[in-house]
């Protein structure tokens, strides 16, 4: 037994326990270090949300296909309109089914190779225009023609005089476009001038035939040469358009060309240059 309160003491001092004793900066540095153990471990195993798992791929955005505009539905297509070039020969039929042939010039003037009205070979003269698709073609007697384009080629048509052009035509063919370097020579030649002041006048037409106003009508029948238009006719004439140092020129002679022209006159076709109305 303890006989004092010293004792005691002394006797506690003695005894040493089997725990350590604790110190709060002890405590407080193995919590960092459990904390910072823990970090490594879940950085070490990501969670699922992080991983991308091997059999869902991550999404790759796919074009979408757009279809062309022409394709889609409701978007209205802008057709082009076709450009025509009117200007040249165009060969048609009358009534009677006889070709002849409408020659438009750059000029805005027209003129026919048509030899059965009432100037004869010297034709039809006129001015044509351009109305959207079509060309009108208005002449000094006063009819009218009209070129247009349809479904199964070009159209021509023949309105009398003071008709209106809504009305029934006269006559209704079809028009086709004569192509060559031989066109340049079909249409109206105006020649040398005759006894009594007149001129002579020369229809080509596209088809061959030759129609002069020697006599009234002569037919004859034409041909292209590397000078100009040979035109031969029934009584043993020919003549060739050609062209010389002044222009364009007509020479004449019967029998075989070796032998000396019997004529040389200037030749002009018929709308190239400026004309009125009236033949």
């Amino acid at each position: 037994m303890f006989n004092s309160r010293r004792e005691i003491d002394s006797a506690h001092k003695s005894k040493k326990s089997c725990f350590p004793t604790w110190r709060p900066g002890i405590f407080y540095a193995m919590r960092i270090s459990l904390f910072l153990t823990a970090c490594l471990i879940l950085n070490a195993y990501p969670s699922e949300d992080a991983t991308a798992s091997p059999e869902s791929p991550t999404p790759i955005a796919t074009p979408v296909a757009t279809q062309p505009a022409e394709a889609t539905e409701g978007i209205a297509k802008v057709i082009p309109e076709t450009k025509i070039s009117y200007e040249g020969v165009w060969t048609t039929t009358d009534a009677q089914g006889q070709v002849f042939d409408i020659v438009l010039f750059a000029n805005g003037q027209a003129v026919t190779n048509w030899v059965k009205g009432p100037a004869g070979a010297r034709g039809e003269r006129g001015y044509w225009r351009h109305d959207k698709q079509r060309i009108t073609v208005f002449y000094n007697d006063g009819s009218t023609d009209i070129i247009e384009e349809t479904e199964s080629g070009f159209q021509h048509r023949r309105y009398s005089t003071g008709s209106p052009l809504d009305s029934e035509p006269i006559v209704q063919a079809e028009a086709t476009r004569s192509e060559g370097s031989q066109m340049a020579l079909v249409g109206v030649w105006r020649l040398n001038k005759e006894p009594d002041g007149s001129h002579l006048y020369i229809a080509l037409q596209s088809n061959g035939s030759a129609i002069s106003t020697i006599n009234g009508t002569t037919e004859g029948k034409w041909k292209a040469n590397e000078n100009g238009a040979l035109c031969e006719w029934p009584d043993g004439w020919v003549d060739q358009i050609e062209r010389g140092k002044g222009g364009w020129q007509k020479r004449s002679w019967i029998g075989s060309e070796t032998s000396a022209p019997a004529d040389l006159s200037p030749a002009v076709r018929v709308g190239e240059t400026r004309f009125t109305v009236e033949p």
